[in-house]
C-alpha cells in the first residue's frame, strides 16, 4: 500500500488505522506493508510512525515533488506482486484489500482492480453521494471518456508498471493534472481491468483537497488526449474526435460546478458537438446546457441552491437504501 503524504497528520490517523484493519485471510494478512511517501513535508512523519510503532509501517522520503512522483517512489519502494494505492485522508473499507485482491484471481489477464468510492465530508460524514461503475474487461475505449477508478481505491499488479510505465509527472506543466486517469488508460490498452461492485473506500472531501483551476485542467486534459493517442493503430485513432468531445463536456460540468461559468461552458460545448456532432444527441449534452442556461437566468447563488437541492435528494435515496 502507498500513501504518499505532505504535511498529512491532521487525517492520517484514520487513514492508517483503516488499512491496518482490513479483514485478510490468515495467508495474507502479514503479507502486506504501508510505505508512507514523505513528500519533503515538515510534520517529522517519521517521529509519528515510530511511536505508532507497527512494524508494517514505513516511511520513504524525498524532497517535494508532487503527489506523482512520491507514488512513484513508492512505486519503486515496494516489495510485493501487488501495489494499492490510497491518499493519506481517504480510509478504505476493512473488506477493501480482500475485494480488490480477489480481482486478480478470477482472471490473470487483469492488471487493475478497483471498486466503488463513497464521498465523505471532513467529518467523515456520508454525503449521500457514491460512486458506481459497472465498467470491466476489456475497457480501453471506455476509459476515454470516463475515469471510474478513484487513485484511493485501486490495486494494481507490480508487473504492470514494468510494461507501460508509472505515473507522469507534469508538476511543473499542470498545477492540476490528470495523470492518474491516464494511467489508467495506459494499462487498459493492454491489460484487462477488474472490478469488485463494492464500496471499498471513503472518499474525503474538505478544504484542502478542493482547489480547482480549469485553465490547467484544459491542457492537462488535452495532454492526456495527445498521450494515449500517441502511436495507436488506425481503429483506435478514429476514436480521438470523440474522446476529444466527451473531455470538452467533462470541462463543460467543471466550468458549471467549480468556476460557476455558464459563458465558458457554452464555449465547451460548442467545441464537444465541432469535435462530435452525434454527441448532440446525447441527453448528457442538453442536461449540460440547461444546467448552464439555470446558471445564467438563477445566478450563481440559485444554481447553488439547486446543486444543494439534488444533493439532498441523493443523500436521502442512499439512506433509503440502506
Amino acid at each position: 500500500m502507498v500513501i504518499p503524504c505532505y504535511n498529512s497528520l491532521q487525517f492520517l490517523g484514520a487513514t492508517l488505522d483503516a488499512v491496518l484493519a482490513q479483514e485478510l485471510t490468515p495467508s495474507l494478512q502479514n503479507q502486506f506493508e504501508v510505505i508512507l511517501v514523505d513528500d519533503g513535508g515538515s510534520d517529522d512523519l517519521s517521529g509519528w510512525v515510530q511511536q505508532r510503532g507497527d512494524d508494517r509501517v514505513r516511511v520513504v522520503r524525498q524532497e517535494n515533488a508532487g503527489v506523482s512522483a512520491a507514488r512513484n517512489l513508492g512505486i519503486a519502494s515496494a516489495k510485493g506482486a501487488f501495489v494499492a494505492f490510497c491518499d493519506s485522508d481517504d480510509m478504505w473499507n476493512p473488506r477493501a484489500m480482500a475485494e480488490l485482491y480477489s480481482c486478480f484471481d478470477a482472471d490473470p489477464r487483469i492488471g487493475l482492480a478497483y471498486g466503488f468510492y463513497e464521498v465523505v465530508d471532513a467529518a467523515g460524514e456520508s454525503t449521500g453521494r457514491i460512486r458506481k461503475s459497472d465498467i470491466q474487461g476489456d475497457v480501453w475505449e471506455q476509459f476515454l471518456s470516463v475515469n471510474p477508478v478513484g487513485a484511493s481505491g485501486v490495486m494494481v499488479r507490480s508487473e504492470v508498471f514494468d510494461q507501460v510505465g508509472v505515473f507522469a509527472e507534469n508538476r511543473d506543466r499542470f498545477r492540476v493534472d490528470v495523470e492518474d486517469w491516464e494511467l489508467w488508460i495506459r494499462i487498459a490498452a493492454v491489460w484487462r481491468v477488474g472490478l469488485t461492485p463494492t464500496v471499498v473506500v471513503r472518499y474525503r472531501r474538505h478544504e484542502g483537497n478542493s482547489s480547482t483551476d480549469l485553465d490547467s485542467l484544459d491542457a492537462a486534459y488535452r495532454n492526456m488526449v495527445d498521450v494515449v493517442f500517441a502511436d495507436v493503430d488506425p481503429k483506435r485513432a478514429a476514436l480521438r474526435p470523440l474522446t476529444t468531445g466527451k473531455i470538452a463536456m467533462i470541462l463543460a460540468w467543471q466550468s458549471l460546478n467549480d468556476a460557476q461559468d455558464p459563458q465558458r461552458a457554452a464555449v465547451y460545448l460548442g467545441e464537444a458537438a465541432a469535435s462530435a456532432p452525434e454527441l448532440r444527441r446525447t441527453a448528457e449534452f442538453w442536461r449540460l446546457r440547461t444546467a448552464a442556461a439555470a446558471l445564467s437566468v438563477a445566478g450563481s447563488r440559485g444554481y447553488q441552491v439547486l446543486r444543494s437541492a439534488n444533493g439532498l435528494k441523493l443523500k436521502l435515496k442512499q439512506k433509503l437504501s440502506h
